[in-house]
């Protein structure tokens, strides 16, 4: 940002700049890097993730999603998705004590070739976020969880290693928003990892609904009962469906079977749906599109059903949030101030925010008019550079900042 200011060569563009920035005409210099590091380094990390909070706060006081129910509520709750990943990847730790030990509590370790010569250990940090899934593609973060070396007992194999962070940042998070929200209607969309009777037992303590991918490699006994009960007369009849919708290429059929209050084992009972999806093309060829099944807190009907296994898949768009913070942009791979564990995730967070509000703002009206069709991040480089070239003057004289009260406008019906 220094070296931005530095290089403005016009007093108008280097005004305007400062307007931009919000600071006090005078001032020639915004403060020193170091001087903002150890600034946000002596906040709390709570205190800045709950700026994703207040945000959301806002937008359900506009009443924003209310106001595109339709797209942004599907069954009028807010559908709540989780990912993990990893930030950094350390071979030495990269925060020490005096004596040269690790002292950031967010390292994870992990073993590598464990008993054999080669055997070493590495450190990763791993933060798990909490999105808000709504229709039209449109993600929203809401908590970022960083997990601590404590919480993590499995730390060779790697598979396990991430389900094991996952599983455990949801059963200290999901409280926190139930406790937020007391009155919020919430469901949670996760894959097959939440499938188990813990987290089920802990959605219906906290009454959050949820759809949670069932595999055949997992909940086993569950599976092999539907699969008797498939086989009835009764089930095949009164407890399955089928659709066909016409398409240039030929036709889709969706088919579904559902099995309602079955049991998991110790006196949990939950809802089986199975969905299937294929197409047969013009030529009379035939091909599957799409087979799962979820657990579903909500009962299933003829109904209901496709609209339940619609909402199911609605999770995968969540995990382009991570796509787009770390090669569109926003940068998070980056290992901002290293050094000081709790202002590295400071920094996460603020990635989170900007992302935040950067979503919201491609989805007015004014932003999908002038992008046309350029990339969002040279969308957003294209913005900066006008703040950078355009004098102030111009740019307080166009019609939308001359308005006594500007208000967007979102659009959330298209692609």
């Amino acid at each position: 940002m220094q070296s931005t200011i530095e290089s403005l060569q016009v007093a108008d563009h280097k005004e305007g700049f400062f307007h931009l920035l919000g600071i006090e005409e005078g001032i020639d210099r915004i403060p020193h890097s170091s001087v903002v590091d150890d600034a946000l380094s002596k906040m709390e990390y709570a205190k800045v993730n709950d700026i994703l909070f207040q945000l959301f706060d806002r937008i359900i006081n506009r009443k924003i999603l209310y106001h595109h129910q339709n797209v942004l509520l599907p069954n009028n709750t807010f559908q709540i998705g989780t990912d993990g990943y990893w930030t950094h990847n350390y071979t030495h730790p990269h925060s020490v004590d005096n004596q040269g030990n690790n002292n950031c509590p967010y390292c994870l370790p992990r073993v590598h070739n464990k008993g054999k010569a080669n055997e070493f250990t590495s450190w990763v940090h791993v933060i798990v976020t909490f999105v808000l899934i709504c229709g039209s593609g449109l993600t929203i973060p809401l908590y970022a969880y960083p997990l601590k070396a404590n919480q993590i007992t499995n730390i060779e194999n790697h598979e396990k290693f991430k389900e094991e962070c996952e599983l455990a940042a949801a059963h200290v998070v999901l409280p926190v928003f139930r406790a937020r929200y007391p009155r919020q209607s919430f469901t949670f969309l996760g894959d097959a990892l939440y499938a188990n009777k813990p987290f089920i037992r802990l959605c219906n303590r906290l009454k959050f609904d949820y759809i949670i991918v069932l595999k055949n490699t997992v909940q086993k006994k569950l599976n092999k009962h539907c699969d008797g009960l498939g086989k009835t007369e009764i089930y095949q009849k009164h407890y399955t469906h089928q659709a066909t919708t016409t398409i240039t290429k030929g036709t889709i059929i969706k088919k579904a079977a559902w099995f309602n209050v079955v049991e998991m084992g110790g006196e949990i009972f939950t809802n089986v749906l199975r969905f299937e999806e294929n197409i047969i093309r013009s030529d009379g060829s035939s091909k599957t599109l799409y087979k799962g099944a979820w657990l579903c807190s909500r009962k299933i009907f003829h109904n209901n059903c496709f609209k339940m296994a619609e909402r199911g898949r609605s999770r995968w768009g969540h995990e382009d949030l991570h796509n787009t913070c770390k090669r569109r942009g926003f940068d998070i791979k980056h290992d901002m101030a290293r050094s000081n564990p709790n202002l590295l995730m400071i920094w996460k967070i603020m990635i989170f925010i900007a992302f935040f509000i950067t979503e919201l703002f491609f989805c007015t009206i004014i932003a999908q008019n002038l992008q046309k069709t350029r990339s969002r991040m040279k969308f957003s480089r294209d913005i900066l550079q006008q703040f950078v070239e355009i004098s102030w003057k111009v740019i307080s004289m166009t019609p939308i900042m001359i308005k006594p009260r500007v208000q967007f406008r979102f659009h959330f019906g298209g692609p």
